[in-house]
């Protein structure tokens, strides 16, 4: 009977656990508006931890209730004494994997998701006052209307993707009556933008309908008041921040181009985020499955203690034999903490951002929990690193950085003077200052570095970008853009190279001729030269005898002197 009524309790008790472990989230929320409001987020691990929680409740029921049974299996007061220990070690096990996974995305991803999710709320405010402005699939949007909603399909079939669209609008709304749930509608603001940024050809076609529906007939610029007018006086703070979003460069306007660019990013933004978190997830996953091996390994030897009075002894002859082995796969562990903490820790770089390691331009593919996968910039070739590897490395993550500059180096001819220097700065800065320009360009600075031997000079033009080198293509568009502007500028100015510029030697507007002189003469040329440049230095020679002997020696220790 015993037996019986011990199993009934052990049943209820793992309902009460489980009701308690449920409940435990909630009253920790209600304490924590008491104590401290900054403390209430960590109720989301508790409720994640409801499975360990359970366990270690429901084990502490079942080992207070050992006294209904123990008449019939003294034994069974050891299993449940030792399974609490394991059940506490699980749970420390759980805690540290969430505790990782929580603080690993507030740190890395919350502002990153609040910035995307901010953005995307302004295009949808631009999008909905678009639409009120121009009906969705009016004749002026007919095609970017189709484009956003249908690009699927052809445009021999859009008419059938309209019709698809509102089918799947009408079983909506049926499922959602007969739920009793809300359901998303398909054609608000929000569905449209999320399904137009997961596509290039849908985000361009977004960006024109936006950008044409809202200027100004005449101007090929959108300006802070052409988003007033259209959105109200009344949400004159929410067009100033869209403006402000919009205008990266901050020069008071905005073009196409520029709005395409922002809204192909933030696609390309969000769908790498997507992939950065299922592999992170999945690295978190697989460290969750190493350390459940040593888990489960600990709740062995727990319980060998409690059944086993010599299990200490036998204990001691194993571990001699295994730290002969230790050897063998200190390796591998010393890799696996130094990757755990290049990841989860350092964390430098994200899927899909741009990096130079050892001066060699990566873009990030794949992370894993021991290797991260790379695609080289130059070549497209995949790259397979250990982290453990880029642990010790210096990494600079280029996506992450803010708007960033490049030094471009040259020499030029030791005649050149200063307002010729000046005369190109300020050619350059009128080319980067250009309205066709200005997008690109920030600033501009030209220093003359040093002289070197005297037969030239060095200079530094440091040309400050307005966006970083993520994205090749316009980084490659705006070097190439400027360097033939350097070039043309330099033969504006007659800049020339070391040499002065000159014909070389033995051309035919340059010839090579000799002239044949007496010995008296050359002695009485040369003698002239060096009393002329006695005098004219700084820190004159003691003794003219000095001089005269020189001059006199000088032309018979030439080899080439024949009188």
């Amino acid at each position: 009977m015993g037996l019986f009524v011990w199993l009934g309790i052990v049943w209820c008790s793992l309902w009460i656990a489980k009701l308690c472990s449920k409940t435990l989230p909630r009253a920790f929320r209600l304490c924590c508006e008491v104590i401290s409001a900054g403390t209430r987020k960590h109720s989301l691990m508790i409720k994640a931890l409801e499975v360990p929680l359970s366990i270690v409740f429901w084990v502490i029921a079942c080992w207070a209730s050992i006294p209904v049974i123990a008449a019939f299996n003294p034994e069974t007061d050891k299993g449940f004494l030792a399974s609490i220990p394991v059940a506490c070690v699980f749970l420390v096990e759980k805690m540290a994997i969430e505790f990782i996974t929580v603080n690993y995305h507030r740190t890395q991803f919350s502002a990153r998701i609040q910035e995307s999710k901010r953005r995307m709320h302004l295009f949808e405010l631009l999008y909905e006052a678009s639409t009120i402005l121009f009906a969705p699939y009016c004749p002026k949007f007919a095609d970017d209307d189709y484009i956003i909603n249908t690009s699927i399909l052809s445009t021999d079939f859009d008419n059938l993707g309209r019709l698809g669209t509102g089918v799947t609008s009408v079983f909506g709304n049926i499922v959602s009556e007969v739920t009793g749930t809300q359901r998303a509608d398909s054609k608000s603001p929000h569905a449209v933008v999320s399904w137009a940024l997961e596509r290039r050809p849908a985000s361009e076609a977004l960006v024109r309908r936006i950008f044409k529906s809202l200027i100004k007939e005449g101007n090929d610029a959108l300006y802070r008041h052409d988003i007033e007018r259209v959105l109200g006086p009344d949400n004159r703070h929410d067009a100033e921040e869209i403006f402000h979003a919009l205008d990266k460069d901050a020069n008071g306007d905005v073009s196409l181009e520029e709005m395409t660019m922002m809204v192909i990013e933030l696609g390309e933004g969000r769908r790498a985020m997507t992939k950065s978190l299922h592999d992170v997830d999945r690295a978190i996953k697989a460290l969750d499955r190493i350390l459940m091996c040593v888990v489960l390994v600990g709740a062995g030897m727990i319980y060998g203690t409690f059944f086993s009075d010599n299990f200490f002894k036998n204990m001691s002859l194993y571990t001699t034999s295994l730290m002969s082995f230790s050897f063998a796969f200190a390796g591998t562990v010393q890799e696996f903490t130094g990757s755990c903490i290049f990841l989860f820790v350092k964390h430098p770089y994200d899927v899909g951002d741009r990096v130079e390691i050892n001066n060699v331009d990566l873009i990030v593919e794949h992370i894993s929990l021991l290797y991260t996968v790379f695609r080289r910039v130059d070549s497209q070739r995949k790259v397979q690193i250990p982290n453990i590897v880029n642990n010790g490395n210096w990494i600079e993550n280029i996506s992450r950085s803010q708007a960033m500059s490049e030094h471009f180096s040259l020499s030029i001819s030791a005649g050149t003077t200063f307002d010729e220097i000046e005369g190109l700065t300020d050619e350059l800065k009128e080319f980067i200052f250009a309205d066709e320009n200005r997008r690109d360009y920030k600033d501009l600075d030209v220093e003359v570095l040093n002289v070197g031997d005297m037969t030239k000079l060095e200079l530094r033009i440091n040309l400050g970008y307005k966006s970083n080198w993520s994205n090749e293509k316009l980084r490659v568009t705006r070097r190439s853009k400027f360097m033939c502007a350097l070039l043309s500028t330099l033969r504006k100015v007659q800049i020339n190279a070391p040499g002065g510029g000159d014909v070389v030697i033995g051309d035919a507007n340059r010839p090579v001729y000799s002239v044949a002189v007496s010995d008296e003469e050359a002695k009485m040329s040369r003698k002239k030269y060096l009393e002329e440049k006695e005098n004219a230095k700084y820190v004159k020679d003691k003794g003219p005898e000095r001089v005269l002997k020189s001059g006199s020696n000088m032309l018979s220790d030439l080899p080439w002197y024949s009188p």
